[in-house]
């Protein structure tokens, strides 16, 4: 009989077909992958439908796709779709779809709307969705939002979505960055990415430091 390999060795795929047939769990294991499968299929149909009024819209204004997670993965300028998002981002979509609204309005082109997205995310209570909405506030505010950022960063309420907004501060003000971020430190949901950044930039401050040093 062929046994799975021992010490943390692992088998590939046909050693671990042959080792199931013989330990008789194939046929469950196919029936498993059968299910799952149809489960998939099942899935993207029903979102597929249920997002048919928004990809018809977009379609309408010359932007075609078959989801809007297709607008997520493409490095395209997408200006047209904008208000489309915009005007179904309050929509009864499932979790998956409205995450992938937020995350199609992370865009420079979306700017315009933050106030939009910032009470959108201040709303949300759905936690997959959220996180698409972080996404965009993040990569929408400019220096004018600053404020309203740290207000939104500090408020523990909003749960570990804020994590997601943290890089964008020394985008938007690079000599306050470090005092707020000092200030989140001790917050449980973002002091581990806090610390992150902050270890990135005494690397790169040493790195800086160094190469200075070198010239002189």
């Amino acid at each position: 009989m062929i046994k799975p390999k021992q010490r943390g060795g692992y088998m590939n795929q046909a050693e671990t077909e042959a080792w199931m047939k013989e330990t008789g769990q194939y046929d469950a294991w196919i029936e498993k992958r059968r299910l799952l499968d149809e489960e998939l299929r099942k899935r993207e149909l029903d979102y597929a439908r249920a997002e048919a009024p928004l990809v018809e819209e977009l379609h309408a204004v010359g932007i075609h796709l078959q989801s809007v997670w297709d607008l997520v993965n493409t490095d395209n300028c997408y200006t047209e779709a904008i208000p489309v998002l915009l005007t179904h981002l309050d929509r009864p979509y499932p979790a998956a779809i409205r995450e992938g609204i937020a995350r199609a309005l992370a865009v420079p082109e979306a700017a315009d709307a933050w106030a939009v997205l910032a009470a959108a995310y201040r709303s949300e209570t759905n936690f997959q969705v959220k996180d698409g909405l972080a996404v965009a506030v993040s990569n929408t505010a400019g220096r004018d939002h600053l404020e309203e950022v740290v207000s939104m960063l500090s408020d523990r309420s909003l749960g570990p979505s804020r994590v997601l907004m943290l890089r964008i501060l020394r985008s938007i003000d690079k000599t306050r960055a470090n005092a707020i971020l000092e200030k989140l430190s001790d917050d449980p949901d973002l002091s581990k990415e806090v610390d992150a950044i902050q270890r990135k930039q005494a690397q790169r401050a040493n790195a800086r430091r160094k190469a200075k040093k070198s010239k002189e």
